[in-house]
């Protein structure tokens, strides 16, 4: 039976990323980071991430897998607009913890 896909990976908070001081600007040439390892829609592990883009707040790289990529792309539509999707349902997601505790 295949693996249900989630639309978006609701449980990335499960696997702890170290602090990451977070600098003001969008690039940061003196340093990375850390690059997760779940694709950011599906949560699917991603071994060789073939697009990235920062999640600012948590300090990490979010990926998209190689087939999410494709599907997006095949369909027209924008891979920066998922990824900023993605962003506003994580900080949702991180507000309403927050209101719950």
């Amino acid at each position: 039976m295949p693996k249900e896909k989630k639309e978006f990976d609701a449980d990335y908070d499960a696997e702890p990323v170290e602090d990451v001081e977070v600098s003001g600007s969008f690039i940061d040439s003196d340093r990375e980071f850390p690059v997760e390892t779940r694709c950011c829609v599906t949560g699917d592990d991603v071994k060789h991430s073939f697009c990235r883009y920062p999640d600012n707040e948590r300090g990490t790289m979010m990926v998209m897998s190689r087939e999410t990529m494709l599907r997006f792309s095949r369909k027209g539509r924008s891979l920066t607009e998922e990824f900023e999707c993605v962003l506003q349902l994580r900080r949702g997601q991180e507000e309403a913890d927050t209101k719950s505790s």
